[in-house]
């Protein structure tokens, strides 16, 4: 049952039917062209630290599949394009193998592949919630992972039938895994972002490193929609999901929400990121890295040349806003307005970025910490 989902899951957000409708409001970002950059493209640098390595773009494949020897070819072909582009990658959800450890192969074939840049392993928070000191140990230890992403995706569980339901304990339970691990912990949500009271709750009990996964890519309460409308599910989880795809905090806000939280924080922005643009704008707002799913996806899926592209586009975006490194980019000048400058002034948050300049009731002013 659970390798089927897995298998569906898949199938379903490899097509375009499985993104939007949300947007991810890095439309309301606006970079400032610099016609004199004083720069080679050559001089161009998108190296960036994480996790004790270094990457050659400041991009992580986001954790997807596993489970399964179907999906372990996945996995392989999704390890390679990390390891030859030099970017970070995760698993998917190792909670199949929690019930048979054969399944560990499919997981860890990661790390056997992608020896140089840093694997992250992943389960969910309700998981974790209820595991053994041994068994979160063994969640990193088994596939030699670099960090632990815990996810938390209660929207999604709760538009599937047979979804989890009992969401409490789950801070108790990232508070022992810090306690327990060695490695770090990123937290992340799945496509329906963190707010800045979330952020704040996980940065008091240690969390460092946080994965925005935000509105505007692809859409988990959509893709169990489709599920559920193929399968010919209980109607009211069919129209639930229908009322809810629209649901959550789109990518670019998540950014400035949880850096509002959590000032000195590791962030990774995803949900959406399609472009080498969409990666600038998003460490502009504060992120400092960019996850990527879908478009890696595809690229395994059918050779396609999606992250190159991505990387050149980011490569092409920082010499015309005259930013040499990614530190550069943290300070380029950029403009927000429309509903993100709306949803900034309303909460009050702050950016990193002393050059944003955020449009509110119809001024602008310099927006920042």
């Amino acid at each position: 049952m659970e390798l089927d989902r897995k298998r569906e899951h898949l199938e379903i957000a490899l097509s375009r039917e499985s993104q939007g409708p949300c947007s991810t409001w890095l439309e309301y970002v606006h970079p400032v062209h610099i016609a004199l950059p004083e720069l080679s493209i050559d001089d161009v640098d998108t190296r960036v630290k994480f996790l004790g390595y270094e990457l050659r773009a400041p991009l992580i494949i986001e954790g997807m599949t596993g489970g399964s020897p179907q999906l372990e070819k996945v996995n392989a072909k999704l390890a390679e394009l990390a390891q030859s582009m030099g970017i970070a990658i995760g698993v998917g959800s190792q909670r199949p193998m929690l019930k048979d450890p054969n399944l560990v192969r499919s997981y860890r074939v990661v790390r056997e592949i992608a020896r140089d840049v840093p694997v992250i392993a992943n389960i969910g928070g309700v998981q974790l919630a209820k595991m053994r000191r041994e068994e979160i140990e063994n969640l990193v230890s088994s596939i030699e992972a670099d960090a632990l992403a815990v996810h938390l995706n209660p929207a999604q569980e709760l538009v599937q039938p047979e979804g989890d339901r009992d969401f409490r304990g789950i801070v108790d339970g990232i508070r022992r895994a810090l306690e327990v691990l060695s490695v770090p912990i990123i937290v992340k949500e799945v496509g329906t972002g963190l707010s800045m009271e979330v952020a704040r709750t996980l940065y008091e009990i240690g969390v460092r490193i946080f994965d925005v996964a935000g509105a505007g890519g692809t859409n988990w309460i959509k893709i169990e929609w489709i599920r559920a409308s193929r399968r010919g599910d209980d109607p009211l989880f069919v129209e639930v999901a229908r009322n809810f795809m629209g649901w959550g905090i789109p990518t670019a806000v998540s950014v400035v929400e949880v850096r509002s939280a959590a000032p000195d924080a590791v962030i990774i922005a995803s949900g959406g990121i399609r472009s080498g643009i969409d990666v600038l704008k998003s460490i502009a707002l504060g992120a400092d890295l960019a996850g990527i799913a879908w478009p890696a996806l595809v690229a395994v899926m059918t050779g396609s040349r999606e992250l190159d592209k991505i990387v050149y586009e980011l490569r092409m975006a920082m010499l015309l806003t005259g930013s040499r490194t990614i530190e550069d980019v943290k300070r380029c000048s950029i403009v927000v307005y429309g509903r993100l400058a709306e949803w900034i002034c309303a909460r009050k948050l702050k950016l990193r970025n002393t050059r944003a300049y955020v449009s509110c009731m119809g001024w602008s002013q310099s927006w920042s910490s």
